[in-house]
């Protein structure tokens, strides 16, 4: 096959690179001999070829040949057209060299011609063809009004036609065809029908429901549209002289149409001018656009809007900052203040004006916030999480997800009035100090922050954590500020860690605490302090004391009092307790030391003299925080 197209290419390349047959294309080399059938008809046609050339090297058909020197082609042996006149090539090689041949087809249109029907009222109907190609490709159009009357355009007649139902309880059907008187092959096209509905068209219906205006210069709006129903887009900056800006037949509950080059701070009234085919016209409901304007003023940004005309269903105003709704306005309502800002903001504000049926939305106004005096902090807390962890949590004012700002901790230890930088933080207000020992001491803080513009603020009164500590089953806390506000009230959380119970005591300002204990309470509570705010914005947690009810007694059961600073007194360790006596006995029994002070153990000696090196015995009498007297002995290992 590759062998057979280099030849037919090389003896049609001879020919053709001659000028022999420049005038006629590949038609006129002769030789070749087809048949056609059909050569006319309706469309879509399809066509039988055959080929008449006998001892054939190949030969292919170019299907809709355009004069071109190296048309395309394929062996065909059908092959289906759409409307319109056509050229087939055959094309093709013997051994003597090329042949071709050429017919004409043609294809007749049978698309329906395009138009636009109306009911009228009553029995009357409107029909409009569109003068285009298909109504011209015939040579007339039927319409058929399905009550047995016909009638017929032809070229040169007026394209609109009216008729009128004797009747109208029935629902005749409207056909419409193109067709050909002095074609044999093809008799008619395709046949369009429409059931008749015998309406008034509504052109009450056709409204705005939607405007926004553009900052690009422009204004976007959907409507109500009623298709084949003419509708002019028309505008008025006075309400009184309007302008038709375009024109519009498409249907449809949400009709989009832009109206380019206009001014966005003009108010606009805007409206549509329908008429249907039958001649009748009616106007919509004015629709007004609104015009937003800002401005900063001493950290804060005012904004105003235009006044939307009474008596048109209006419903409310509605303000929008970056796209979020930040309140709702009457009618009468044309200004806001929006003091949630800071300097170096930047928001962009649009206003909704609603009515019962339609939105009309501003186009965006930018805004940038300056600010001559930047606030100061006046929200903050502390509140311990761990022993290890304290949380600083501040308020910056007027800080937004836009707002940019640098806040500044410092830190001292409670009692302390020195004051170091302990972290900067960008954009972030809130902090984990984990350099604490929460359960031991207090720690103090203060907060400054610098604003977008660069102003500084100076650094806040301290806030203080909350440190709860015991002696002898009486809980006491600093009273120390844990917020920037006054403490409204503390509250004593305990917990028993046995019977699972939980009591939340109220202390009002008090910074003390002794717990209801007695034999038959729980063995072991947690007891943990929370503040509250003045405001209530702001809860303050202490560390979490674990605590015993009954006092615990710890003694050694070996010391070696050799002098290495390890080790070297036997001392008793205790808490929650009210009384204390330790003694010390040898193997005979005889008291070698004694001692009613925690702080003070035995050092080995006996009258001054290293004791012997091995067993002695201990006893120990207390009084336990709930007045239960203990006694408790044992024995311990001397050691040198």
């Amino acid at each position: 096959m590759k062998i057979r197209l280099l030849i037919i290419h090389l003896i049609f390349s001879q020919f053709f690179f001659t000028g022999t047959l420049m005038g006629q294309g590949l038609c006129g080399i002769g030789g070749g001999n087809f048949e056609i059938t059909p050569l006319e008809g309706c469309a879509p046609l399809t066509i039988n070829i055959k080929n008449n050339v006998p001892n054939t090297i190949t030969v292919g058909y170019s299907v809709a040949y355009d004069g071109s020197p190296n048309p395309a082609y394929a062996n065909y042996s059908s092959y289906t057209y759409p409307a319109g006149n056509y050229t087939i090539l055959q094309y093709g090689a013997i051994s003597s060299g090329v042949f071709s041949s050429c017919k004409q087809i043609k294809v007749y249109e049978t698309d329906t011609p395009w138009f636009e029907y109306a009911s009228c009222g009553g029995g009357k109907v409107r029909l409009v063809f569109t003068d285009n190609y298909y109504l011209n490709a015939y040579d007339k159009t039927e319409i058929n009004w399905g009550d047995g009357k016909i009638d017929t355009w032809v070229k040169g007649n007026a394209l609109t036609f009216e008729h009128v139902y004797a009747s109208t309880s029935l629902t005749p059907v409207i056909s419409v065809k193109g067709v050909y008187t002095v074609n044999t092959s093809c008799k008619s096209g395709t046949a369009r029908t429409i059931p008749v509905s015998f309406q008034q068209v509504k052109l009450d219906d056709i409204q705005i429901s939607k405007v926004e205006v553009k900052n690009n210069g422009s204004i976007e709006m959907n409507y109500a549209g009623i298709t084949s129903i003419a509708t002019q887009i028309q505008y008025s900056t006075d309400g009184n002289n309007f302008s038709t800006h375009g024109t519009r037949s498409s249907g449809g509950a949400a009709i989009f149409y832009r109206m380019d080059n206009i001014n966005s701070s003009q108010i606009y009234q805007l409206r549509l001018s329908s008429r249907d085919l039958c001649g009748g016209q009616l106007e919509s409901g004015l629709v007004t656009t609104m015009v937003v304007t800002g401005k900063s003023a001493d950290e804060k940004n005012v904004l105003s809007w235009n006044k939307y005309p009474e008596g048109r269903g209006f419903t409310g105003y509605e303000l929008f900052r970056d796209g979020v709704s930040l309140k709702t306005f009457g009618i009468n309502e044309t200004s806001f203040t929006d003091e949630d800002v800071q300097c170096g903001d930047q928001f962009e504000y649009q206003v909704v004006a609603r009515t019962n049926s339609v939105t009309s939305t501003s186009a965006p106004v930018t805004v940038k916030t300056e600010i001559a005096q930047p606030k100061p902090i006046t929200q903050a807390s502390v509140s311990v999480s761990s022993d290890k962890q304290i949380v600083i949590n501040a308020v910056i004012p007027g800080a937004g997800p836009k707002s940019n700002y640098e806040l500044t901790i410092e830190k001292s230890e409670a009692g302390s009035t020195t004051f170091k930088r302990l972290v900067t933080l960008s954009n972030e207000n809130e902090y984990i100090d984990s350099d604490v020992q929460a359960n031991e001491q207090s720690y103090c803080y203060r907060l400054s922050y610098q604003n977008a513009c660069g102003q500084k603020l100076p650094p806040s009164d301290p806030i203080c954590s909350i440190t709860l500590k015991n002696a002898l089953s009486n809980f006491t806390w600093n009273t120390e500020r844990p917020f920037l506000e006054p403490v409204g009230n503390y509250v004593m959380i305990q917990k028993g860690q046995s019977s699972g119970s939980a009591d939340e005591i109220d202390k009002q300002l008090s910074s003390s605490f002794t717990p209801s204990l007695n034999a038959q309470s729980d063995l072991e509570y947690t007891f943990q302090v929370r503040a509250h705010s003045a405001s209530g914005d702001f809860e303050s947690f202490s560390n979490i004391f674990y605590y015993k009810r009954s006092a615990g007694i710890f003694v050694p059961d070996a010391f070696s009092p050799n002098g290495d600073d390890v080790n070297d007194q036997l001392l008793a360790k205790a808490d929650q307790v009210q009384s204390f006596s330790f003694s010390v006995l040898d193997r005979w029994g005889q008291v070698v030391f004694h001692s009613n002070d925690l702080a003070v153990g035995w050092d080995g000696r006996i009258n001054g003299k290293n004791a012997a090196v091995g067993a002695y015995v201990y006893k120990i009498r207390f009084v336990d925080d709930i007045n239960q007297e203990v006694e408790k002995s044992g024995t311990f290992m001397l050691l040198r």
